[in-house]
């Protein structure tokens, strides 16, 4: 009884992620994004950053104030409403409509906050030593330990790299809502 459940939930969970990753545009669209490159470059000029122990602490620290920001903004976003986002939300020839493309974008970047903080959080719990293990075990985790460093930050500085995005679909929401309420006074 309890399996179908839990079951029942995880469907609907599954399916809220795919609405989410569809309307964002999927793979397709992560990695034909300038912000994801922009990140990945800048991961690359950090190396100094993230190649040492400890720089999950500057992730730890910073991600908390930025992912409040913007949950606190996405809210006062959605909570403005003068029947722009009916307008916006309306069936077009578009697969995703305008208003669940910006609200993916939004959503993208709380994701991606969220999941920046989770992996910094997980790979400092991670620091230990188990002493007695052989030298070859610690030369594989040292430079196994780069290579996830290195994906970890690049999800922090994708995270920051998408205030960008953010911003300029904010941005583009107000031309749509200057449009909007230019057309409503012309009727």
């Amino acid at each position: 009884m309890i399996f179908f459940s839990v079951r029942k939930d995880y469907e609907g969970v599954r399916k809220v992620w795919g609405k989410y990753w569809e309307g964002y545009g999927g793979f397709r669209a992560l990695f034909s994004s300038f912000y994801f490159w922009l990140a990945f470059a800048l991961t690359v000029l950090n190396y100094g950053a993230w190649s040492g122990l400890g720089w999950w602490d500057t992730v730890i620290s910073s991600i908390p104030t930025i992912l409040g920001f913007t949950l606190a903004g996405f809210a006062v976003f959605l909570g403005m409403d003068s029947g722009f986002s009916r307008f916006i939300a309306k069936k077009s020839s578009a697969k995703v409509s305008p208003f669940m493309s910006l609200v993916s974008a939004f959503v993208h970047f709380i994701v991606m906050q969220a999941l920046a903080l989770l992996v910094a959080l997980t790979f400092k719990s991670l620091q230990f030593t188990i002493p007695g293990l052989p030298s070859l075990y610690y030369q594989i985790v040292h430079c196994g330990n780069r290579v996830f460093w290195f994906f970890g930050y690049l999800i922090f500085m994708y995270s920051i790299v998408l205030v960008f995005s953010a911003t300029f679909a904010i941005f583009r929401a107000s031309r749509w809502y200057e449009a909007f309420v230019q057309s409503s006074e012309d009727e």
